[in-house]
């Protein structure tokens, strides 16, 4: 297991200050981002701040590729996946029902 982060040592308002800053004005580098820490009495080196920063994409990545699909082609794609599993056996008809009947009944759930 690695080093923690050297910014997580720093309060937690400051490092969401800094996330904020980072979504408000993605045009701040790194440099910027260090001096303005440092600004605020925090001495935190520029690979410090790009670890932090990536390690946070990373997570938000994870915690986004873990939520249900909700588009509605992956719910379509979802919908004939199962109906593949169920339909008959080479009646493409069966099956394109059977797959839009299960979107017709996914649809009803949703507005629940």
């Amino acid at each position: 297991m690695g080093r923690p982060f050297a910014l997580n040592r720093l309060p937690r308002s400051i490092r969401e200050e800094l996330l904020t800053r980072r979504a408000d004005k993605p045009g701040l580098t790194l440099d910027d981002h260090a001096a303005w820490l440092t600004d605020l009495g925090h001495q935190v080196s520029r690979s410090s701040i790009y670890r932090f920063l990536e390690a946070h994409d990373a997570k938000q990545h994870v915690t986004a590729d873990a939520a249900e699909p909700t588009d509605a082609k992956s719910i379509r794609l979802g919908c004939l996946m199962v109906a593949a599993g169920v339909s008959t056996p080479g009646d493409k008809v069966d099956l394109l029902n059977t797959a839009e009947e299960l979107l017709i009944w996914v649809d009803s759930q949703a507005s629940e």
